[in-house]
C-alpha cells in the first residue's frame, strides 16, 4: 500500500512493536515504536516504554458473542449473564503451570497503569510463542464488565494503555505488556447493582413482545 500524503505515518507501511512490549523491533532494532504514536501519558496512565522486562507478558483485549458491543446494556440481561456470569482471563496451561494458576480460580493482572482481578480460563486457544530464542506468554482478556449490572467485574480497560495511532487516535487497546500472578488483587470487590432476574417464571417479561418471551411459553390473549 502506497498513500503519499493522506497518512501521518507513511507513505509506506512499517512495521512497529506495540508502545507496550516485552521484545524490540527486528526489523527496525533502532527504532522499537511508531515514532508518529500519540501519547496520552501521566499520572493514571504510566506507560511501561518497550522492551520492559517487568512485564513480559502479551495482553490483548476481545469481545464475547453474548455481550453486545462493551456491556453496559448486556450486563442487565439475565439470559446473557448466565451464559457469562464472571470477568475471566484467558491463558495457556504453560503459564498457569508456571504461575501457580488453576482453571477456575483468580488470578490477577498487572500492568503499570493498575491492577485487575478475574477467574482464570486455561485453554489451547492461547499458545507460547518463540520469539528471538524467548518464550513469550500471551493472555485474552474481555472488556465487557465493569462495576454496574446483575453481573460485575475488574474492568479491562483500567489496564491497558492509553496511546493512540497518529491518523484517527484509535486505542492501542489490542496489545499491552502486564504480569500475571495466581491470587486476588486485594482491596474493594465489585458488587453487583441489580438482582438478577429468577428463571424459570411464569410471569411474563416486561417490555418484551410475545415472540420473545422464554421458550415461547406466552401468547397474546
Amino acid at each position: 500500500m502506497f498513500a503519499p500524503g493522506s497518512v501521518r505515518d507513511g507513505p509506506l507501511p512499517a512495521h512497529y512493536e506495540p508502545v507496550e512490549s516485552p521484545l524490540r523491533n527486528l526489523v527496525y532494532p533502532r527504532q522499537t515504536t511508531n515514532p508518529t504514536v500519540r501519547y496520552f501519558e501521566g499520572p493514571l496512565n504510566r506507560i511501561a516504554h518497550a522492551p520492559t522486562w517487568d512485564y513480559p507478558i502479551v495482553a490483548t483485549t476481545y469481545r464475547l458473542t453474548e455481550h453486545y458491543l462493551s456491556g453496559p446494556m448486556s450486563r442487565f440481561n439475565s439470559w446473557l449473564n448466565e451464559l457469562q456470569p464472571e470477568m475471566f482471563v484467558e491463558l495457556s496451561p504453560e503459564l498457569a503451570a508456571e504461575r501457580g494458576i488453576v482453571h477456575g480460580g483468580w488470578l490477577t493482572v498487572q500492568s503499570a497503569r493498575t491492577r485487575i482481578e478475574a477467574r482464570a480460563m486455561v485453554t489451547r486457544r492461547l499458545r507460547p510463542l518463540q520469539i528471538a530464542g524467548r518464550v513469550i506468554h500471551q493472555i485474552g482478556l474481555p472488556f465487557h464488565w465493569a462495576f454496574s449490572g446483575e453481573v460485575v467485574g475488574d474492568n479491562a480497560n483500567d489496564v491497558t494503555s492509553l496511546v493512540a495511532d497518529p491518523n484517527v487516535s484509535m486505542h492501542e487497546g489490542k496489545a499491552f505488556a502486564c504480569q500475571v500472578y495466581a491470587g486476588r488483587r486485594g482491596g474493594p470487590v465489585a458488587r453487583a447493582t441489580k438482582r438478577p432476574a429468577h428463571w424459570p417464571t411464569r410471569e411474563r417479561t416486561p417490555d418484551t413482545p410475545s415472540y420473545a418471551q422464554p421458550e415461547g411459553q406466552f401468547r397474546d390473549e
